[in-house]
């Protein structure tokens, strides 16, 4: 079941509001730190989350997903992840309630409602953000709340 898009966008902020506020308090010199064997640094999940971002912006659009370059560091990522808040939610925001209903093209050519999509692009990022705060807990960094309130 669709929820109207400020709903979506609610959510959105919240949790990427939280997220943010935990990289701001990750040193940089921490952004390499995997803290499991085969796991993905603190930079690599931030670039994840970027990715996968974009990738969503992009299928809503009618596009298709592509991957993205790397960042260089952990501020970098930082930055690429806080610029791509606002059109996620620009883009999430626009979606009208027929839009949320439209059949799209997603992962190995499956085909879901909009906002089946979108649903899912919250869940990964809640999933990888609560990586980030074990991460962060591993390396002595007492995180803020799981989400914002306000």
């Amino acid at each position: 079941m669709a929820y109207p898009a400020e709903v979506y966008v609610q959510s959105f902020q919240r949790h990427r509001g939280a997220l943010l506020e935990l990289l701001d308090r990750i040193p940089p010199e921490q952004g390499d730190t995997a803290v499991w064997a085969g796991g993905k640094s603190v930079t690599q999940t931030v670039d994840h989350l970027f990715s996968t971002g974009v990738g969503v912006v992009d299928l809503l659009a009618g596009g298709t997903w592509s991957n993205q370059v790397s960042s260089a560091d952990l501020p970098g990522a930082t930055v690429r992840l806080r610029a791509n808040t606002q059109v996620v939610i620009d883009t999430l925001a626009a979606l009208s309630d027929e839009a949320l209903q439209q059949e799209l093209t997603v992962f190995g050519g499956a085909r879901w409602p909009a906002y089946r999509l979108v649903d899912f692009h919250r869940e990964h990022e809640i999933h990888h953000k609560g990586q980030l705060w074990v991460m962060a807990r591993i390396l002595g960094i007492e995180p803020p709340f799981f989400t914002q309130m306000a």
